[in-house]
């Protein structure tokens, strides 16, 4: 009897199939991209990455194939450049991953985690405002190296407005891309302690 009474209640609860607009809607939720701040920073540094492939594979080749060979030294510097980045979007793409652990211990995880994120940001400004001197003084000495003829000097007038500027624009960049993001990370933090 009870089995009975249990198969009647089974059916009753059947909800019926959904119509197609529900369907519609039900698909388009599942299409539509997160906008949680780690997925959001996720998908930055994907931006980012491809950004940069796009911007330095010009500069690579034409430093390569140009000058008659005699500046692949710099072609090889922006390659340099191009692998330590990507190796720092790995890191930050592999902790970013592991912030979406949903076994882990979420409170302590998450303090650990986000501290760590904040300390590839910073490196990452100061790392992208003084790649720019560097790769003036290094460009600088190999030109005048491999061309004597060419006069570089007017780049190093330009060097210590250019690092301002790049400073100041690379701090905006960062905190648009990942800065608001931690900071909402942050506040989650507090909301958690204050439980």
């Amino acid at each position: 009897m009870e089995l009975e009474s249990l198969k009647y209640i089974w059916h009753s609860l059947e909800v019926p199939a959904p119509g197609e607009q529900e369907r519609q809607a039900l698909l388009a939720l599942l299409e539509k991209k997160s906008q949680a701040p780690v997925a959001r920073m996720r998908r930055n540094i994907i931006g980012e990455g491809i950004l940069l492939l796009v911007a330095y594979t010009p500069a690579i080749l034409i430093f390569l194939l140009g000058f008659n060979g005699r500046l692949i030294a710099i072609s090889w510097l922006f390659l340099s450049v191009l692998v330590l980045f990507f190796a720092y979007y790995y890191c930050k793409y592999r902790l970013l991953n592991k912030m979406q652990c949903p076994t882990c211990q979420l409170k302590s995880n998450l303090a650990r985690q986000v501290r760590t994120l904040k300390r590839y940001t910073r490196f990452y400004l100061l790392a992208g405002t003084g790649m720019i001197p560097l790769a003036y003084v290094v460009a600088y000495f190999i030109i005048r190296w491999k061309m004597p003829s060419v006069n570089p000097n007017p780049w190093l007038i330009l060097l210590v407005p250019i690092t301002i500027g790049t400073y100041y624009l690379n701090a905006c960049y960062i905190n648009r891309l990942y800065g608001r993001h931690i900071k909402k990370l942050q506040d989650l933090l507090q909301e958690l302690d204050s439980e």
